[in-house]
């Protein structure tokens, strides 16, 4: 499903190509630490990531940050510090730099993924 999500989004101009082959990478990683064993587990947030990709390729208005209540659970949950490695670990893979409003959502969905993981 989220392939299919991609490969629609760049035949729409939506996201680019570097943004298209980000995505693949992030799967590729995200399958192999085992974070995910099918690509549908990452559909949500794959697909903020080449949202949120594109906005900053094109230089769109950002996101507004993540509310306080929530960030403070996103934090405090057991596998906050693993999402924080991973996301700097999908950051390197990224060919832009994403801003601070946007990481705390990434964090809210990795944490997600972590704990439907384990």
């Amino acid at each position: 499903m989220i392939q299919q999500k991609l490969v629609i989004l760049k035949e729409n101009n939506v996201i680019d190509e570097q943004t298209y082959l980000f995505m693949q990478e992030t799967l590729t990683l995200l399958k192999d630490k085992e974070i995910i064993k099918e690509e549908s587990e990452s559909d949500t947030f794959i697909t903020h990531l080449a949202m949120a990709t594109s906005r900053q390729i094109k230089e769109e208005e950002p996101i507004d940050f993540v509310d306080d209540t929530i960030k403070n659970e996103i934090e405090k949950a057991a596998e906050f510090q693993q999402a924080v490695e991973l996301w700097e670990q999908i950051t390197d893979l990224s060919p832009i730099t994403f801003p601070e409003n946007e990481k705390d959502y990434f964090y809210l969905h990795l944490v997600t993924m972590l704990q439907n993981n384990n």
